[in-house]
């Protein structure tokens, strides 16, 4: 049975603590970095193949890799046209202006905030208490 994680969440997918503090609790910047260079591999760029004929040469060279059949086209592809319409975002009415919510996604997860208003496309327009935060 595996152990209970040291940076529980609050809520699902807003952690305890922030990645800086978990990554000082876990003294990561104490271990040491390993990392292994893959050897790098010569490739020909051309191989020798076996001509069957007595007239033909016996050999020749191929490159190793062949060239692609089709090539773009020159014209500039035109954009398709977006049939998607934005309809309008409903809000839980618990949501007024002033209201204090918590961030629950991004850079600033787990971080206060209060909602200023939602913009015409829906997105929420808030601002984030210095004292809260800090």
């Amino acid at each position: 049975m595996s152990h209970a994680p040291r940076n529980s969440f609050i809520a699902p997918g807003v952690s305890r603590y922030s990645r800086s503090v978990a990554y000082s609790k876990k003294a990561l910047y104490k271990r040491q970095k390993s990392t292994v260079a893959a050897p790098v591999k010569e490739t020909a760029a051309e191989k020798t193949v076996e001509v069957k004929g007595a007239k033909n040469g016996g050999k020749r060279t191929v490159p190793a890799q062949k060239a692609p059949r089709f090539y773009p086209a020159e014209d500039v592809p035109q954009p398709k046209v977006s049939r998607k319409t934005a309809k309008k975002t409903a809000l839980r009415s618990t949501i007024t202006p002033g209201t204090v919510v918590i961030l629950l996604a991004g850079r600033y997860r787990g971080k206060r905030a209060v909602v200023l208003k939602q913009l015409d496309s829906g997105l929420l327009l808030v601002t984030g208490p210095f004292k809260i935060n800090a």
